[in-house]
C-alpha cells in the first residue's frame, strides 16, 4: 500500500502510479515496476520502500538565478556547451554563511582581471545565505546561485554546479577555503600540461588503497577536494562526482581515480595562495557513530570501485 505524507497532497495519478508499482513488486514484476519509479522520480516524487508498501517524497527543488526546476534531474546540463569563460569557480555550501562569504569575497577580490564565473551552491541552507547571495549577485554578474530548497547528498549538491559550468577549467571548493592571492594563473598552468588531469591545494598517497594521508610530495593519487581543479572537457569521460556518495568523505577521492582512469596525472601546486580554515560542520546533529557508519559506507563504496585497480597507485609504477 502507497503511503503519501500527511502534511503534502501528492496527485492522484502519481498515487495511482505507485499503489500499480506495488502490486507490480507483490507480483515479482521489478523491471516494469523500476520503469514506473523513473516516471514518478521524473514527476518530481522519491520513492520510500517499507514492508507495508512505498512512502512518496516529494523531491527537492532547484532554483538558478531566478529559473525554478522541478528536481536536480530537470536541470538542463551545459556540458555540451562551448567555454565561455576561462574558470568555473564552484562553492558548496549548507548553513555556513560566514565561511562561504569569506571564500566569495576572496575570490572576488583576487579574481581582478580574471574571466571567471562563480557557482554557488546553496544546498538547504537556513542561514542568510541565500538572502546576502541575491544582493551580492546584483552588484557582481560573476556569481550565479543555484538553490536547492532541501538539503540534497553531496555529490548531487556538486553536480548540479558542475552541469550548469560553461568555464575551461572548474575550480572546486569548500566554503572553509580563502584566497590570499591569484591562484588562477598557476592552476591554468598546470592544467595546460597535457599529461595533468586535475591539481590543487593538498595532495594524497596511499600504499593499498585503504588508507589516504597527506603528503608534501608533488605528484600524487589524489588532490583533495576542499581546493582542486581540472579541465572541464575531461567530464565528458570521467562523468560527473557518483551521487552514491551523499556523505563527502571518499568522494574526491573516488573522482581523482576517474581521472587516474583516464591516463591523466595529479600534480600539488606548491604555496597556492590559498588558506584551509577549519571545516564546519554541515551535520552537527550527525552522532559520531552515524558519521562513522556514512565513512564506512563511501570506504567499500570506494574499495569497491577501485581496490582492484593496483596499476593507478603511484606506488607501482617505481
Amino acid at each position: 500500500m502507497t503511503v503519501q505524507p500527511s502534511r503534502i497532497r501528492i496527485p492522484a495519478e502519481i498515487l495511482a502510479l505507485s499503489h500499480e508499482r506495488d502490486e507490480l513488486r507483490r507480483k515479482g514484476k521489478y523491471e516494469k515496476a523500476d520503469d514506473l519509479k523513473r516516471q514518478l522520480e521524473e514527476a518530481g516524487y522519491g520513492i520510500k520502500d517499507n514492508p507495508h508498501g512505498a512512502h512518496l517524497i516529494v523531491l527537492p527543488g532547484v532554483e538558478i538565478d531566478g529559473v525554478n526546476y522541478r528536481t536536480s534531474r530537470h536541470v538542463p546540463s551545459k556540458l555540451e556547451h562551448a567555454d565561455t569563460c576561462a574558470f568555473s569557480v564552484n562553492i558548496l555550501a549548507q548553513n555556513t554563511f560566514e565561511a562561504t562569504r569569506r571564500c566569495i569575497e576572496s575570490i572576488q577580490r583576487f579574481a581582478i582581471g580574471q574571466n571567471i564565473e562563480i557557482m554557488l551552491v546553496d544546498n538547504g541552507s537556513q542561514d542568510e545565505l541565500y538572502a546576502w547571495a541575491k544582493a551580492m549577485q546584483q552588484q557582481d554578474a560573476r556569481l550565479h546561485v543555484l538553490r536547492i530548497t532541501r538539503p540534497v547528498g553531496e555529490a548531487e549538491a556538486r553536480n548540479v554546479g558542475l552541469n550548469r559550468s560553461l568555464g575551461q577549467y572548474i575550480l572546486i571548493l569548500d566554503s572553509s577555503i580563502e584566497l590570499t592571492g591569484d591562484v588562477f594563473t598557476p592552476l591554468a598552468g598546470t592544467l595546460s600540461q597535457s599529461e595533468v588531469g586535475i591539481t590543487g591545494l593538498r595532495g594524497l598517497l596511499s600504499e593499498d588503497m585503504r588508507h589516504f594521508e597527506e603528503t608534501s610530495k608533488l605528484e600524487v593519487e589524489a588532490i583533495a577536494g576542499t581546493c582542486m581543479a581540472f579541465p572541464r572537457s575531461l567530464l565528458k569521460r570521467t562523468g560527473l562526482f557518483d551521487e552514491r556518495f551523499r556523505f563527502p568523505f571518499y568522494m574526491d577521492i573516488d573522482f581523482n581515480f576517474a581521472v587516474r582512469d583516464c591516463g591523466k596525472s595529479a600534480l600539488v601546486i606548491p604555496d597556492l595562495p590559498a588558506r584551509s580554515y577549519p571545516q564546519q560542520e554541515c551535520n552537527a546533529k550527525m552522532s559520531d557513530a552515524e558519521r562513522t557508519r556514512l565513512t564506512k559506507r563511501n570506504f567499500y563504496r570506494f574499495l569497491d570501485k577501485w581496490g582492484h585497480r593496483d596499476d593507478l597507485l603511484l606506488a607501482q609504477d617505481e
